[in-house]
């Protein structure tokens, strides 16, 4: 842990027991674009917006977004991990630090390798999509939902720590993208329906349940086609059963699109991780080296 990230959570749990939460030793759950944390004992999750706000700006707006969202899909009665009802849930703001609390429940992971899980959570990624393009426009208000904007965001970013190359074949390929954008109904979409926000739900007797997706902080209007393509990319397992339930061609002209698309937001993304983390620049590093040597000309 970086001594900026405990001056964090020295903040955070500061600020979590003004809100009347008995927070004896937080509890790290995940440090990378977030930092999250459960605010032990009490049976609370605190996601605090780090890298993301450097990136995106104002997290108190995004993380706003996900709570009206969180809220309208309970009332629709699909499961996710939801607002806790110990304290105002937020956003809060201390220290110029964004923060959401969410309900600490038990969730297990998903097994990558399980056909059962594949379509387990294939069929509940296609019940929530349906569920979310139920929803008003102004759930997800907020003019930076367009993919070019947050992409235009972390290319200038980028810039910082990509060599010039590589930036090169990348601005060739997003002009590319631009200029054939299919003209795809747009709706509320999860953002990031990534295998690494999705878990199944324990029961009392310690088996798992139901899947469950989580962190909505993404959620925003777009077209359903770059939810599928990012699932399809990180589990392609549970993409090919959503596919097929929905009836989509995972090799379409919008499917490819979208997956073009999707991927270069992921290396992007993935150079603001190995430039706060180190351990990811190797991985980072190779894993542009064969994007661009793929789309050489």
């Amino acid at each position: 842990m970086t001594p900026e990230s405990a001056l964090v959570i020295a903040s955070v749990a500061g600020a979590a027991r003004d809100l009347g939460l008995a927070v004896a030793e937080p509890v790290v759950l995940h440090e990378g674009a977030n930092l999250v944390l459960h605010l032990a004992p009490s049976p609370v999750v605190v996601r605090v917006a780090t890298l993301t706000a450097e990136m995106r700006g104002n997290a108190v707006d995004y993380l706003r977004r996900e709570r009206d969202i969180l809220q309208a899909l309970r009332e629709r009665e699909i499961d996710t991990v939801r607002l806790t009802e110990l304290a105002d849930p937020g956003p809060h703001n201390v220290d110029g630090h964004g923060f959401l609390l969410l309900e600490h429940r038990r969730l297990e992971p998903v097994d990558l390798d399980s056909p059962e899980h594949a379509r387990a959570v294939g069929s509940a990624f296609v019940n929530l999509s349906a569920v979310l393009a139920e929803l008003p426009a102004d759930v997800a208000r907020g003019d930076e939902g367009h993919p070019w904007a947050e992409i235009d965001r972390l290319r200038e970013i980028a810039e910082l720590t990509t060599e010039a190359s590589a930036l090169g074949t990348i601005d060739r390929v997003l002009q590319e993208l631009r200029a054939t954008e299919p003209p795809d109904p747009w709706q509320v979409v999860h953002g990031d329906a990534h295998r690494n926000n999705v878990a199944f739900a324990v029961g009392p007797d310690g088996r798992s349940t139901h899947p469950i997706w989580f962190d909505f902080e993404d959620a925003n209007l777009r077209p359903p086609a770059w939810d599928l393509a990012t699932l399809l990319r990180s589990w392609p397992a549970a993409g090919e059963t959503a596919c097929a339930e929905l009836g989509v061609d995972p090799q379409s002209l919008t499917m490819r699109w979208h997956h073009e698309l999707r991927e270069i937001y992921a290396l992007l993304w993935s150079r603001l991780y190995a430039n706060r983390f180190s351990i990811h620049e190797k991985p980072a590093s190779k894993r542009l080296k064969e994007w661009q040597t793929a789309h050489q000309k």
